[in-house]
């Protein structure tokens, strides 16, 4: 007889299953629109690169995915994104309203995939450890608020409100101005409690944190504008992808 229930049971159960992984991977394309194999198998919570392939697989002949091959950097990067199928499917249409961006291969620019599934990581990382809310930037559209869109918004453990960005390359010293005095003002209007930049390295990030906190003022409407180190420092933080989400910055001694 238990034998019996067991048997029953298993179909209903793995369909149960296999519809979580389905409703995972595409609550989380419904914002990034694609990404890896290698992410979507932590976004399923599957051990076995198999089983991964298998499932995407399925949803890509239900018609909530398609794949591309993208040759970037002289490195091959095969992608799997959502489709409007899979977008109709996405959303909860009691609280939510559908997405009508979806993937696109010629909208994908091969300079920046990398960029953005670093930034896909860097958000497993932050909801395993207990943030939410997550926004990509992609996704907050032409806003008054922010001149320059973060990589992302979230919400931290405690409550705070940040700005994330992910920083893979250095910019020029002329646009740190303006991306810092964006946030401080942001800071100042209570829009956003704080801000982390994380880079790949812990060298890098060290770096960018002399760079940012050398900016001593402003030229803002004619008016000079002056950076108090122990008032507008305390918001801004410099992490490594190791480190993150930590906001502790590591120190690093930069002269050897």
């Amino acid at each position: 007889m238990e034998r019996a229930r067991n048997l029953i049971s298993c179909p209903s159960s793995r369909r149960e299953r296999r519809n979580a992984k389905t409703d995972a991977v595409l609550r989380f394309l419904r914002q990034h629109l694609w990404s890896t194999q290698d992410i979507l198998q932590q976004v399923m919570g599957l051990l076995s690169r198999q089983a991964a392939h298998k499932s995407l697989v399925a949803m890509e002949q239900e018609g909530n995915l398609r794949r591309h091959t993208f040759f970037s950097l002289g490195g091959r990067v095969t992608i799997w994104g959502i489709t409007c199928q899979g977008q109709a499917m996405a959303f909860d249409p009691g609280t939510e309203q559908i997405v009508s961006a979806t993937f696109d291969p010629n909208r994908v620019s091969e300079q920046t995939i990398h960029h953005q599934l670093d930034l896909q990581c860097l958000r497993l990382a932050a909801e395993k450890a207990g943030w939410r809310d997550w926004v990509d930037g992609d996704r907050l559209g032409e806003s008054k608020t922010f001149q320059k869109r973060p990589d992302a918004l979230l919400a931290a453990p405690d409550g705070r409100r940040v700005a994330l960005e992910c920083e893979r390359s250095f910019k020029s010293l002329k646009r740190y101005q303006s991306i810092l005095l964006m946030y401080l003002q942001l800071i100042k209007l209570g829009e956003i409690n704080c801000v982390v930049w994380v880079s790949p390295t812990p060298e890098m990030a060290a770096r960018l944190k002399a760079i940012m906190t050398s900016i001593t003022e402003f030229r803002f409407n004619g008016q000079t504008l002056h950076v108090s180190p122990d008032r507008h420092h305390l918001n801004l933080h410099f992490v490594s992808y190791a480190d993150w989400p930590s906001l502790k910055d590591r120190p690093v001694d930069l002269s050897e």
